[in-house]
């Protein structure tokens, strides 16, 4: 293996979070590869991943920043951007920026969901080529031996002097349950050998009947139906956000009353609940009148959606 040696054109933009962005053309023979580097000064939590907005639901970007994204999924493979050390003024030498990047990359690839041992592809720039061996004895403890990626490494002119390394990586997700229980303590518990809700590997969330009990007390919010349905609507909502959706994402619910002429009362709290009748996008529904319904609640709804 030779590393390429490349010819870096760049330019750089500073702001107050983040060290630099470049856009850098490679050029080695008659080949050129363009790549978008960046290094962040200040510490990135990646205890989880905030979404950034895209105009195509099937590719999640997250973690914004002016001109990029840190991640983006799409279908199972997750594209970190390119890492570089956290703190230069400290990691002074080629060896110690690698462990900084790499275990960034590592805190970046769980969050998302993935792991090191699934990384496909790597790219590596070096600004001393010739610093390849003492990047690779560090690499080389941190690889996954039995599950290596393909991997490029061409020596470059880095944003800033100070940083020595730059990191890349693309990985596969790791392989996802068919379904996992959604779970929240903002609403009523299950009242039997249920979960709240399930959701599936492609994003249907399906949630079980809920009444109206609070979740602090145990009891219903109230003896009338109005105060149950505003309850039932609440322990919803709750359940739908912890599976990651709105109502916008509801496509059918079912309501079941104890006593039918309730219904127009309820199905005024329901039509609230999902917004002025111009903007509301309603869900297909079903309304039943119930013989008797759980702890002698007076309406239960459920629901299904699809959470993209």
């Amino acid at each position: 293996f030779i590393p390429s040696l490349a010819l870096a054109v760049s330019k750089a933009r500073l702001t107050p979070f983040t060290s630099a962005a470049i856009t850098s053309v490679f050029v080695s023979g008659s080949k050129s590869t363009f790549s978008t580097a960046r290094s962040t000064k200040a510490t990135i939590t990646m205890s989880h991943l905030k979404p950034s907005s895209s105009t195509h639901k099937d590719i999640h970007r997250y973690n914004e920043e002016p001109n990029y994204n840190e991640v983006v999924i799409y279908n199972s493979t997750v594209y970190l951007a390119g890492q570089c050390t956290d703190e230069p003024e400290k990691d002074k030498d080629v060896a110690s920026q690698t462990k900084a990047i790499l275990s960034k990359i590592d805190s970046m690839l769980e969050a998302a969901g993935s792991h090191k041992s699934r990384i496909l592809a790597a790219s590596v720039w070096l600004t001393d080529v010739s610093k390849v061996k003492e990047f690779n004895g560090v690499w080389s403890q941190w690889l996954d031996a039995k599950n290596k990626p393909v991997r490029a490494t061409v020596q470059a002119k880095l944003v800033a002097p100070e940083y020595l390394v730059e990191v890349q990586v693309t990985a596969a997700l790791n392989p996802k349950p068919r379904t996992k229980p959604v779970k929240t303590d903002l609403a009523a518990a299950a009242v039997g050998p249920y979960n709240q809700a399930i959701i599936t590997d492609d994003g249907m969330l399906f949630i079980s009947g809920c009444i109206g009990l609070s979740p602090k007390t145990g009891d219903f919010a109230g003896p009338t139906v109005e105060e149950q349905a505003h309850q039932v609507l609440a322990n919803l909502d709750a359940i739908l956000k912890a599976g990651g959706g709105t109502t916008k994402d509801i496509i059918k619910t079912t309501i079941l009353l104890d006593d039918m002429s309730d219904f127009v009362k309820v199905n005024a709290i329901y039509a609230e609940y999902f917004g002025p009748a111009s903007e509301a996008q309603y869900p297909a529904r079903a309304t039943f009148a119930a013989k008797a319904l759980p702890k002698g609640a007076k309406i239960e709804i459920e629901a299904i959606a699809k959470v993209h």
